[in-house]
């Protein structure tokens, strides 16, 4: 009859699954009637398993009476295996007095030593029959207890580890709350003093605190963060959230500073992305958010590409993979494999660019990626620039899709595109050929032109606020001395963080803020096609 045993289970979890396994083993090896396992002390909870092969010799309550005797019994013989034949004709101690009371005379007892040397516990083996057991069913018992031993030190390492790893987190957590307190205090008077008039010298100074208390903020965030990943904490949650929404605006936060670099930033989004996803909205952010940040950090001339485009459903899941494309300084290809290392960087700074950070944004993106089941990989020339791509599988929240328009939406219209950034205009082109739109594409003013020159039956103009140096009010006022007898709608394509004039505003029918959301585009040109059309 097996007591105070758990439910047999397929893996060994802690130290009861092994004590419960390891009784189990023994009973089936040998024939003792009783077999004991005990713990104490380690900080542990007092541990003890008893078998009974036939109906016990004692009573339940005499199971932990036996636990002091049976110790120092064992402590007696100098923390040693001991073997008792007939405990009835060993020398006398109250141990074996106590023992042997109970009907046992055959004794085995093997202590479970910790790393440090302490006796914290034994297996023992009783049995009514004297001289039952041997000097061979000795050795085994102890070699059995060492194996024992062994797990339940390295139990005691992970708890101690894991007390450790949240006493890390918790303080993170303090020391985030009580340096995140004053620091909204400064980020908050730093914005109230830019919005007051200073000086060129002052106004730079306040420039450098703004961007010391960004940096500051990003690595509390990141290492808190990081803290939680170590120590297991970080839970993923399942809510419906846009996908489309969640890149596009985040996208957005960076594009004022890539327009100050001069940098063209563009968004791709596949048509059949889904409306709603089920997934963890603000740690898809954090991805998209760390990743882009790195593409515009270490890219100091030409662009990024930023993309969203859908895979093939597996189960009940819908596939997305998140690209990012730059045009930066690239990574040599003996440091790719250290780029999602924590705590390393990949670039030295130079004397052109102090590129910093806390080498944890990657690594954090990675682990993410990761505990949503999802994959992160990297391609990179040195020179020449550097790709990221997510693969994510989300659940599919509703069928709706992103945004609602049948293919051949915009079908019979012609316009002209104007860009001279290939691969914006390559994909402005591509979303409108989608819609069964007739599209020309012209990279420079005079190609526009000559476009026009030859072809006066456009519905509309898309055209890039900076055509090679050339501003686009110049080319507007050109398209429409070649075309004085109609009001052709120009639309202008401009970055955000451009400031217009009123002049200039007055030149276009539209603006449309760069990055380009298809939905906008579809709107505006729906828009300005139901104006003119009575005109037409």
């Amino acid at each position: 009859m097996m007591e105070k045993m758990n439910t047999r289970s397929p893996v060994i979890c802690n130290l009861e699954d092994a004590a419960d396994r390891m009784i189990e083993l023994l009973s089936q090896i040998f024939t003792s009637n009783t077999i004991m396992i005990t713990i104490h002390g380690l900080g542990l909870v007092p541990l003890l398993r008893t078998f009974n092969r036939e109906a016990p010799i004692m009573k339940e309550e005499d199971n932990f009476a036996l636990l002091d005797p049976i110790r120092s019994l064992v402590i007696l013989n100098d923390n040693k295996p001991t073997l008792v034949a007939d405990t009835h004709n060993h020398p006398g101690s109250t141990a074996l007095e106590f023992i042997h009371a109970r009907g046992i005379h055959s004794f085995i007892g093997v202590p479970l030593i910790t790393e440090q040397g302490e006796s914290v516990g034994t297996i023992c083996l009783m049995d009514p029959a004297a001289g039952l057991h041997t000097k061979e069913d000795l050795d085994i018992i102890s070699a059995m207890a060492y194996f024992f031993t062994y797990i339940m030190n390295l139990e005691r390492k992970v708890e101690f580890i894991e007390r450790q790893s949240q006493s890390k987190l918790d303080l993170f957590a303090m020391l985030s709350h009580e340096i995140r307190t004053p620091m909204n205090g400064i980020i908050g008077m730093t914005d109230l003093m830019m919005t007051t008039e200073m000086d060129e010298q002052q106004q730079y100074y306040m420039e450098i605190i703004e961007s010391s208390n960004a940096k500051l903020l990003q690595f509390l965030n990141d290492v808190l963060d990081f803290s939680k990943m170590e120590a297991g904490k970080l839970v993923i949650e399942k809510e419906p959230f846009d996908i489309i929404t969640a890149l596009e605006e985040s996208v957005y936060l960076f594009s004022t500073k890539a327009f100050e670099k001069n940098l063209e930033v563009i968004l791709n989004v596949d048509s059949e992305i889904p409306l709603y996803v089920l997934g963890d909205a603000p740690k898809v952010r954090q991805i998209i958010m760390n990743i882009v940040s790195n593409a515009l950090k270490f890219t100091h001339a030409g662009e990024i590409l930023i993309e969203l485009k859908s895979l093939p459903v597996r189960g009940e899941e819908i596939g997305i993979r998140i690209t990012v494309q730059d045009s930066g300084i690239g990574i040599a290809e003996d440091k790719l494999k250290l780029l999602f290392n924590k705590y390393t960087q990949v670039h030295q700074s130079s004397e052109l660019h102090h590129y910093g950070g806390t080498g944890l944004g990657l690594a954090i993106c990675r682990q993410l990626v990761e505990l949503m089941g999802g994959e992160i990989s990297v391609e990179s020339r040195e020179g020449v620039g550097t790709k990221l791509e997510v693969t994510l599988y989300l659940e599919k929240y509703t069928s709706l899709p992103s945004i609602p328009f049948e293919k051949d939406v915009l079908d019979a219209i012609k316009i002209l595109v104007v860009d001279d950034n290939q691969t914006s205009l390559h994909v402005i082109s591509s979303v409108l050929e989608d819609w069964s739109v007739a599209v020309t594409s012209a990279e420079t003013a005079k190609q526009a032109m000559d476009f026009l020159a030859a072809n006066n039956d456009y519905d509309l103009i898309l055209m890039d606020k900076d055509i090679a140096g050339t501003e686009a009010t110049e080319i507007a006022k050109q398209m429409r001395q070649l075309a004085p007898d109609r009001k052709l709608p120009i639309i202008l394509l401009a970055p955000l963080g451009t400031n217009l004039d009123e002049e200039t505003k007055a030149q276009f029918a539209s603006i449309i803020i760069k990055p380009i959301r298809k939905v906008h585009l579809l709107n505006n040109i729906l828009a300005l096609l139901k104006h003119s059309k009575p005109e037409s």
